[in-house]
């Protein structure tokens, strides 16, 4: 095959469907991008090869630090097809000035594991993927609101510091910093506002949360407050949220070592496999 000949472009609507076919001929290897499908089309790429999409990626941001995620018909694997999709990703990537670029894959994946060696990637971390199904936690008046643009200032330093002190409590990320807030930051959090969430104790913010579709993406507690219920609260009530918009069951992924795992333990969730997240610097 000649991988000159594989044309890139973003994912049409038109597309929708024949994606959603291929990434279902291999429902363990397309989990991701089936939920990047339905919940941010926008971040895939088609790669077609005479008309035939034979592979898509997920491309994030540009920025510093991005992500790659490759799906490649399963019987075109081995052909050089992934190989040369991820170089193409990477270039646009380095060209929008990405330093470091990272990829997921189920840890129980040898053939993915040795494609993303092959292309130079090394672990990094691991998350326990965990899943919650009903019945829904009893109601319970608790302080939550949404999100609004004013918090920004606030929410995010509370935000990146909680992170931080748990990367490096695993640790697993001794490069770990705490992110500053910024503008492109603050847009990026008015986006699906309706997803964002805010915990206030004592007049202040205790904690934030985003949910997109299904997944818990993030549940942070301020540093001096964890330990005092405000996480197991706050999760409760997310958890009613995802399944008043019509879900049956919450998912969300734990760092391996993150000792808020024994709060979703108690919480009925339950892991359903382990993803390893493999990093690369660009040169």
């Amino acid at each position: 095959m000649d991988f000159s000949l594989l044309r890139y472009e973003p994912l049409k609507e038109t597309d929708r469907a024949a994606a959603c076919g291929l990434l279902r001929s291999d429902p363990e290897g397309g989990e991701h991008l089936l939920h990047m499908l339905s919940e941010e089309p926008d971040t895939l790429m088609t790669a077609v090869w005479k008309e035939r999409l034979v592979a898509l990626a997920c491309v994030g941001a540009q920025g510093p630090a991005s992500f790659l995620m490759l799906f490649v018909a399963p019987e075109l694997r081995g052909q050089g097809i992934g190989s040369a999709v991820a170089a193409y990703a990477e270039d646009v990537l380095r060209a929008g000035g990405t330093q470091k670029i990272w990829g997921a894959f189920r840890a129980d994946n040898a053939a993915a594991r040795a494609f993303s060696r092959h292309l130079g990637y090394e672990n990094y971390f691991s998350t326990a993927c965990m899943r919650r199904t009903g019945p829904p936690f009893p109601a319970e008046q608790v302080p939550v609101r949404p999100y609004a643009d004013a918090d920004y200032p606030v929410c995010q330093p509370m935000y990146a510091r909680a992170f931080h002190e748990m990367r490096l409590h695993t640790g697993c990320f001794p490069d770990s910093v705490i992110a500053p807030p910024t503008e492109a930051g603050r847009r990026d959090w008015q986006t699906h506002e309706q997803d964002r969430f805010i915990y206030e104790d004592g007049g202040g913010i205790a904690a934030y949360s985003h949910i997109c579709g299904d997944e818990l993406s993030s549940v942070a507690v301020c540093v001096e407050r964890q330990g005092h219920g405000i996480g197991g609260k706050f999760i409760a009530y997310l958890c009613n949220e995802i399944y008043r918009r019509g879900y049956a069951a919450v998912r969300l992924s734990c760092v391996v070592g993150n000792p808020a795992r024994h709060l979703y333990d108690r919480l009925g969730f339950q892991e359903t496999h382990v993803e390893d997240f493999p990093r690369k610097t660009l040169k």
